[in-house]
C-alpha cells in the first residue's frame, strides 16, 4: 500500500491536481474520500474496502463510503468544499460564508434526520392502530345491556315493569362505568380475577380454620384431661380389686372420656408431663385474628363477583338473543 503526503490545491475550477508520482501506484481508478486532520485520503478501490471492512469489524457506528448522499439514496444536503485557507480562519475562530453555510446545512440535515425518525415512528404507529382495529372488537356491554332490557321492556305489560326495567338498566350501566368494565372482554377478565382471588383468600382460611379447630379440640380435650384426672387418680388409690371394679363401674362414662382425652394429647406432653396450653392459645387467637383479616378481604369481593355474575348472566342471554336473530335473518335471506 502507497503512504504519503502531498500539499495540494484547487485550481479556479474547483479541480484537484493529482501528483504524477502517485497516478501509478494508485491505478486506474481510485477513491478520495475525508479523513483525519481535515485531510482528504486517496484510497486504491481495494485497499478503501479493506479499510472500510476494519472500520465495521470494530463496531464503529459508521462505514466509509465514498458516494454521494445522491447515490446512497439519503435526502441530504452536501456540504460545500471549505479548502484549507477556509479551514484555517474557521480554526482560529474567523467565521466566513462556506463555514456559515456548512454549519446551516449540518444543522438542516439533522433537522430532517429527526423529522425521517418522528414520521418513521408515527407511521409505526399508525399501522399499529390499523391493525388493531382490524381485529374483530368485543361487543360493548352497555349495547348488550341496552338490547336485554329494551326486549324485556318490549315484552311488558305494565308502565311499572318497563320502569323497572330501565332502572336495572341504569344501575347496571353505572355500576359497570364505575367498574371501569365496558367490554364482554373486561367482564371476563375481572371474574377471572376475582375468582383467582377468592380461591387464594379461601385455601387460606380453610388451612388456618382447620388449625383453629385442631387447636379448639385440643383445648377441650386438656381441659376434659383436667377435670377427668383426679377421677383416674382416686381409681388408682384402691387397691382391693372388689372395691376398683365397682368404682370403675360407677364411673365408666368419665373414665372413657378422660381414657380418649389421654390418648389424643399423648403426643402433646411435654418431658415435665405438662401441656403447652399457653402457646396453644396464643396460636389459635393469632389464626383468628389473620382469618378476620381474610375475610374481610374475601367478602367485598365475593360480593363483587355475585354482581359480575348477575351481570354476566345478563349479557350471554343477550348475545343468544342476537345470535338466534341473525340465524333468523339468514334462514329468511337464503330463503329468498
Amino acid at each position: 500500500m502507497l503512504v504519503g503526503q502531498y500539499d495540494y490545491a484547487i485550481d479556479a475550477k474547483g479541480r484537484l491536481n493529482f501528483p504524477a508520482r502517485f497516478r501509478d501506484a494508485m491505478g486506474e481508478t481510485f477513491i478520495v474520500t475525508r479523513w483525519l486532520d481535515h485531510c482528504l485520503a486517496a484510497f486504491p478501490a481495494e485497499e478503501f474496502e479493506k479499510v472500510a471492512a476494519k472500520i465495521e469489524e470494530k463496531g464503529l457506528p459508521c462505514r466509509i463510503d465514498h458516494r454521494s448522499y445522491l447515490r446512497q439514496g439519503l435526502d441530504l444536503l452536501p456540504t460545500v468544499h471549505e479548502g484549507p485557507a477556509v479551514r484555517q480562519m474557521e480554526a482560529r475562530g474567523i467565521a466566513t460564508d462556506k463555514g456559515s453555510l456548512n454549519r446551516w446545512i449540518r444543522a438542516a440535515n439533522a433537522l430532517l434526520k429527526d423529522l425521517k425518525r418522528r414520521i418513521a415512528a408515527l407511521l409505526g404507529w399508525l399501522g399499529e392502530v390499523r391493525e388493531e382495529l382490524s381485529k374483530p372488537q368485543a361487543p360493548a356491554l352497555a349495547d348488550l345491556l341496552g338490547a336485554y332490557y329494551g326486549a324485556r321492556n318490549a315484552g311488558a305489560w305494565s308502565s311499572k315493569g318497563k320502569v323497572g326495567n330501565l332502572q336495572k338498566f341504569a344501575d347496571t350501566v353505572s355500576y359497570l362505568t364505575e367498574q371501569k368494565l365496558f367490554t364482554v372482554d373486561d367482564l371476563e377478565a375481572r371474574v377471572t380475577s376475582h375468582n383467582e382471588r377468592m380461591t387464594a383468600l379461601k385455601e387460606g382460611m380453610d388451612s388456618k380454620q382447620a388449625r383453629m379447630k385442631e387447636l379448639q379440640d385440643l383445648l377441650e380435650q386438656a381441659g376434659r384431661y383436667r377435670e377427668l384426672k383426679p377421677i383416674h387418680d382416686q381409681m388408682n388409690a384402691i387397691h382391693r380389686q372388689g372395691q376398683r371394679e365397682k368404682f370403675k363401674a360407677a364411673h365408666e362414662g368419665e373414665l372413657r372420656q378422660f381414657y380418649m382425652a389421654r390418648r389424643k394429647l399423648k403426643d402433646h406432653f411435654t418431658s415435665e408431663g405438662r401441656l403447652p396450653l399457653t402457646k396453644w392459645r396464643k396460636e389459635r387467637d393469632e389464626l383468628q385474628q389473620a382469618y378476620q383479616q381474610d375475610y374481610a378481604k374475601y367478602k367485598p369481593i365475593r360480593e363483587d363477583l355475585m354482581k359480575l355474575y348477575q351481570v354476566k348472566s345478563t349479557v350471554d342471554t343477550a348475545r343468544r338473543q342476537q345470535e338466534q336473530t341473525q340465524t333468523k335473518r339468514r334462514d329468511r335471506d337464503m330463503d329468498r
